[in-house]
């Protein structure tokens, strides 16, 4: 089974050890006092997920604004890191339990510019298909 989720934060710091720190961490609604509104620097992490035995073949990340047409970003991931995936496939099972492998992605606005409140809208066109995979609210308080 495939599936995907987002972490929307501040900031995504790596770490020593390939560990990545989420600074500032938004629970399903970003709370803004104004719009338009300007973020100085806003991060979405995304993580794909799926069998070893069907890795992904390519992968183009979306990410919308509210009231936008167009994508604030639209980016394909590199061939080199889908490849990695292919590591993997080897031990596709451990004691009768399938494996997953997890593609991961930083995508960083610096600045974010918000023009209206509603969903900030994660997807994709995975193996040329297409896939929602997170959203986030965009209030006024």
């Amino acid at each position: 089974m495939r599936y995907g989720y987002c972490i929307f934060c501040d900031d995504v710091r790596t770490e020593i050890g390939e560990k990545l720190s989420f600074i500032g961490v938004y629970s399903g609604v970003l709370m803004l006092p104004e719009f338009p509104f300007s973020l100085p620097k806003f991060c979405v992490h995304v993580n794909l997920i799926t069998l070893a035995t069907e890795p992904y073949r390519s992968i183009v990340l979306r990410c919308i604004a509210p009231g936008d047409s167009q994508p604030l970003l639209e980016e394909r991931l590199d061939p080199v890191q889908l490849n990695e995936q292919k590591e993997l496939t080897d031990g596709s099972e451990a004691d009768g339990i399938p494996i997953n492998v997890v593609v991961g992605a930083s995508l960083v606005f610096s600045p974010l510019r918000l023009r209206r409140p509603g969903l900030l809208t994660v997807s994709a066109i995975i193996d040329d298909k297409p896939a929602e995979i997170a959203s986030l609210r965009i209030a006024q308080h």
